[in-house]
């Protein structure tokens, strides 16, 4: 049901904005080159943000127009929902590692490799700091968008 759903808005869609992850790895950016090579064959309009601001993490919000407070309420709409994402992604960190050994053809060790995992708050990072560093507007949808970092 939630594939079928998706492909109604891939299909229905005329315009897309693909967003990646913090820190975008080649995994993100494949995967949106590979996406967006297939909406652009079938006529679609796309574009590719990573919002990556080097020092800081960051997040795009975004709100559709208001019936009633005008773009003074689209602003703050789109701003809570930015602070919201922010908050969530600055409350834990994860660290990967794990334990690996590798062995000559002899059954030897020659190296150890090591990587945990863990999970970890970060107590310094402040939404108090962030700040909104870019904003734009669809001009056929009116739906607004807000870059927000925050120092790490």
């Amino acid at each position: 049901r939630e594939k079928r759903k998706a492909l109604e808005l891939l299909r229905d869609g005329r315009r897309f904005l693909l967003a990646g992850h913090v820190r975008p790895d080649g995994d993100c950016v494949g995967g949106q080159g590979a996406l967006a090579r297939g909406l652009l064959a079938l006529g679609k309009e796309v574009r590719i943000l990573n919002p990556d601001h080097p020092g800081h993490i960051g997040v795009v919000g975004s709100a559709p127009k208001q019936d009633m407070g005008g773009n003074e309420a689209q602003y703050r709409v789109a701003m809570l929902k930015a602070r919201q994402e922010l908050a969530q992604m600055i409350r834990v960190h994860v660290a990967t590692t794990s334990r690996t050994k590798i062995e000559d053809r002899g059954g030897q060790v020659t190296r150890d490799l090591d990587m945990q995992t863990q999970l970890r708050s970060i107590e310094s990072l402040s939404l108090e700091r962030a700040r909104v560093i870019n904003e734009w507007c669809d001009p056929e949808t009116g739906e607004l968008y807000l870059f927000l970092v925050t120092p790490r």
